[in-house]
């Protein structure tokens, strides 16, 4: 596979204000450190709890948010560095969907003048556009009679198909798609999850999958990422991470995911994680999972893990420690 995207060291840190000159007095880490890398074809799911960073990575990558530090080479290109008006042209080939699809569509618009929205921004809409936008709506599997109506006489998985037509009206070659099924009944997010899978078979998508449902990462990812606190602790295929985690946190992760097997769910330890996530403005010293890891010790405090494979399984972990607990690698 080619690398389309590369990140390397990326940081985003937002600032604290107080007072009534509104000085500075901290600082929020949500991303500290990140490095990534994405194939043509390929999905990278990006998991972890609630308020780990994945979605200020993810706006990172298109910049909607402005990073701190970092490199985002997409195609060989800095995006981090390009002006405004090279960013807008890049952004042709890279695009992304949001969690809640009503909040990202105007009321006030028809879905024909939604999807067709990038293409007159870009001024693609008078070289066919009416016939792309009829295209569009039948590749994600929507009626061109609903190119008339609006965004609430929809319900939420063809809202999410709105959403997903106006994203591929450039023809992008990355989708970064953020918590795109949460939103969803479980029947619905199948058919969005194998809708994305036959996408991205035939139109050679990349797409950055962010989410925290372990269940849907597995079925849709090729490599994953797991976050902790603006981290990456552990990464490599979905086969390394799900059935031989090497990492604490990841491994609490798996043991959460619901079996419907009595059986497998008797015998599957289930880790509880203590304590709660520290503020990524005063995160922990050495190891940021420290304060919650069952397998702490003092060199922990001192010395931040690299993310590496320390045991020989094939992929890295940012850990001391690690190790592949049987329960979950036989799984």
């Amino acid at each position: 596979m080619t690398s389309l995207l590369k990140v390397e060291g990326l940081h985003k840190h937002f600032p604290i204000r107080r007072g009534v000159l509104r000085r500075q007095v901290g600082e929020i880490r949500a991303v500290d450190g990140v490095d990534l890398e994405l194939n043509t074809g390929e999905t990278l799911s990006l998991v972890g709890e609630s308020g780990c960073g994945k979605s200020t990575t993810g706006r990172l990558l298109v910049r909607l948010l402005e990073p701190t530090a970092g490199k985002i080479l997409f195609e060989g290109a800095d995006l981090a560095t390009l002006s405004q008006r090279e960013l807008r042209a890049k952004r042709q080939s890279i695009q992304i969907m949001f969690q809640d699809p009503y909040a990202s569509l105007s009321p006030r618009m028809t879905v024909h003048e939604i999807v067709a929205e990038p293409l007159r921004v870009q001024g693609r809409y008078a070289d066919g556009g009416a016939d792309r936008v009829r295209a569009l709506l039948e590749l994600v599997g929507l009626r061109p009679e609903h190119a008339r109506r609006y965004a609430h006489e929809f319900s939420g998985g063809q809202r999410q198909r709105i959403g997903l037509a106006r994203a591929l009206a450039l023809d992008p070659r990355l989708l970064v798609l953020d918590e795109p099924v949460s939103a969803l009944d479980v029947s619905v997010q199948a058919q969005v999850i194998n809708q994305l899978r036959g996408l991205q078979d035939r139109l050679g998508l990349a797409y950055v999958f962010i989410s925290h449902n372990l269940s849907v990462v597995r079925h849709i990812s090729h490599r994953v990422a797991v976050m902790y606190l603006g981290t990456i602790v552990e990464t490599g295929t979905r086969a390394d991470i799900f059935t031989a985690p090497t990492h604490p946190y990841t491994q609490a992760l798996l043991s959460a995911i619901p079996v419907p097997d009595p059986v497998g769910r008797d015998e599957r330890e289930r880790i509880t994680l203590a304590g709660d996530v520290p503020s990524p403005s005063n995160p922990p010293t050495g190891c940021r999972f420290r304060t919650r890891c069952w397998k702490a010790q003092e060199v922990c405090a001192h010395e931040a893990p690299a993310l590496i494979d320390r045991i020989g399984v094939g992929h890295p972990s940012a850990c001391h420690f690690p190790e592949v607990p049987a329960t979950i690698g036989g799984a």
